[in-house]
C-alpha cells in the first residue's frame, strides 16, 4: 500500500470511528473488528468526560449526555493528543460548537467542575521576594497565592446539582474564589465584586491599606468606613484560608 493510500485509509478509519452513522466501513476492514474500535474510542472518551464532569452528566441525563459526547466526537478536532487534556478540549467544544439544545449554563458548570483538576496540576512558582506569613497586611504589600483564582460566572454554578430543574437554574451573577491549600486540596469560597477587585489591587503590589483606599474610591456608594473595616477583616480571613500568603518582607 502506497503512502497516499495508507493516509486515505487512516482518514476513512478515523471518520468512521468518529461518526459511524455518516461514514461507511473502510474497505478490507471487517465490520465486527471496526465496531471494536468504534466502541473502544467512544467508551474511553465518555469515561474520561464523565469523570471530569459528573454533575453535568447527571444534570443532563443519560440520553442527552450520550448525544453530547457523540457530537463532541463528530465535530471537535482536538489540538492535544493526551487524554488528560480531553476535559479542556470539551470546554472548547462547548464554547464554540455545542448543539443548540445544550443548556446555556452548561459551559460555566463544566468550567467550574474542571477548576479543581487544573489547580491540582498547576505548578506553584517560587516567590520572587521573602514573605512574612504574620506580616502587617495593611502596612505592607500583600502576597496573593498564585494558586488562588477569582472566578466569575453568569450562573450560580456551585448550587447546580443533578436534581436541579431547568426552571431552577436562573442567571445570577456569581463570584467565587478557588485556591489550592498547603495540603494540595482545593477549596472554594463565595466572594463578591469588591473582594475580586481587592485581590486584583493586591496582585498589583498595593499594600492592604492602599488597596482599600482605592476600593473606596471605586465604590463611592459604599461608606468608606465600612469598606475599611470589612476589608481589613477580609484580609485576615483570606490569609487564614491560604488565599493570601502573608506580607512581602
Amino acid at each position: 500500500m502506497t503512502t497516499p493510500d495508507f493516509l486515505r485509509l487512516q482518514r476513512q478509519f478515523a471518520a468512521r470511528v468518529r461518526n459511524p452513522a455518516a461514514h461507511s466501513v473502510p474497505l478490507d476492514v471487517p465490520p465486527p473488528r471496526m465496531r471494536v474500535y468504534e466502541d473502544l474510542i467512544r467508551n474511553n472518551v465518555e469515561r474520561f468526560l464523565a469523570g471530569a464532569f459528573p454533575i453535568a452528566k447527571k444534570r443532563l441525563g443519560e440520553a442527552h449526555w450520550n448525544a453530547l459526547v457523540r457530537a463532541f466526537l463528530e465535530r471537535h478536532g482536538c489540538e492535544s493528543p493526551y487524554f488528560r487534556e480531553i476535559g479542556q478540549e470539551f470546554l472548547g467544544f462547548l464554547e464554540r460548537d455545542a448543539p443548540r439544545e445544550v443548556p446555556d449554563f452548561l459551559l460555566e458548570l463544566c468550567h467550574y467542575e474542571r477548576v479543581p483538576t487544573v489547580l491540582r496540576r498547576a505548578e506553584a512558582p517560587s516567590p520572587e521576594e521573602p514573605i512574612d506569613p504574620e506580616g502587617d497586611l495593611l502596612a505592607q504589600s500583600v502576597a496573593v497565592s498564585p494558586l488562588a483564582w477569582p472566578l466569575s460566572y453568569r450562573y450560580p454554578v456551585h448550587q447546580i446539582t443533578a436534581e436541579s430543574r431547568a426552571d431552577d437554574v436562573q442567571p445570577k451573577p456569581t463570584w467565587l474564589i478557588a485556591w489550592r491549600r498547603a495540603d494540595d486540596s482545593v477549596g472554594f469560597m463565595a466572594s463578591n465584586a469588591l473582594t475580586h477587585r481587592l485581590l486584583e489591587l493586591l496582585r498589583d503590589g498595593n499594600t492592604g491599606q492602599q488597596a482599600l483606599d482605592r476600593l473606596a474610591e471605586a465604590f463611592p456608594s459604599t461608606p468608606k468606613t465600612r469598606i475599611h473595616q470589612e476589608g481589613a477583616a477580609i484580609l485576615v480571613r483570606l490569609r487564614d484560608a491560604g488565599v493570601l500568603l502573608g506580607a512581602k518582607a
